[in-house]
């Protein structure tokens, strides 16, 4: 057993729509209801977690102007701290966030932040949850993505106070959702070959 390529005979609605969720980084100007996002949540909060301590914490901002806001300070937080780097992986994002059009959020009407709660055993858990919250958010018909250039807002102690962000929690998933502009992406291709070892 040395790949894991595609099988036709084994499908399900669960497959599909783990195979088909799309890292969506255009977003049509249509509105998501607060009954979706509530959903999307929900799913989120039965994320599997350490003894059970459901350690999740979400902030929801829907303000358009907030989002833009919060772009802008996710962008220079990335900048102040990578803005001298000479990794070559990381030349290329300071190339593209050092221009003062380049939205990282993507204009998504939706910005939902998962936080670590102080207590929290594992805080992977809480990128259990935003998985969740990503494939329910397909099945819905949503598009989601997840911003890792957004992480510096964990650290920006003036955007935490307005969001309401008590000390000790930590920022694990800066996610947004919207309706995609367009809804046809195609997949990258996925390698087949990462089975180390299959004992029988």
């Amino acid at each position: 057993m040395d790949n894991i390529k595609a099988t036709e005979q084994i499908s399900n609605a669960i497959l599909e729509n783990i195979y088909q969720r799309r890292s969506v980084r255009n977003y049509s100007d249509k509105e998501v209801s607060d009954e979706i996002i509530k959903e999307i949540i929900r799913a989120g909060t039965y994320a599997p977690s350490a003894v059970n301590k459901q350690p999740w914490r979400f902030v929801v901002v829907k303000n358009r102007q907030l989002i833009d806001k919060y772009d802008d300070l996710a962008r220079k937080a990335f900048l102040s701290v990578y803005g001298d780097t000479d990794n070559p992986d990381l030349i290329g994002y300071v190339q593209y966030l050092s221009k003062p059009t380049t939205r990282i959020l993507y204009g998504a009407p939706v910005f939902i932040l998962v936080f670590a709660a102080p207590d929290v055993i594992d805080d992977r858990d809480c990128a259990l949850a935003a998985e969740n919250m990503m494939l329910a958010a397909r099945s819905l018909g949503i598009g989601s993505c997840w911003i890792g250039l957004a992480a510096g807002l964990g650290s920006d102690t003036e955007f935490l106070k307005e969001v309401g962000v008590p000390e000790g929690y930590k920022l694990i998933a800066p996610l947004i959702f919207g309706y995609p502009a367009k809804d046809n992406q195609k997949a990258p291709a996925r390698n087949a070959d990462v089975i180390l070892k299959w004992v029988d």
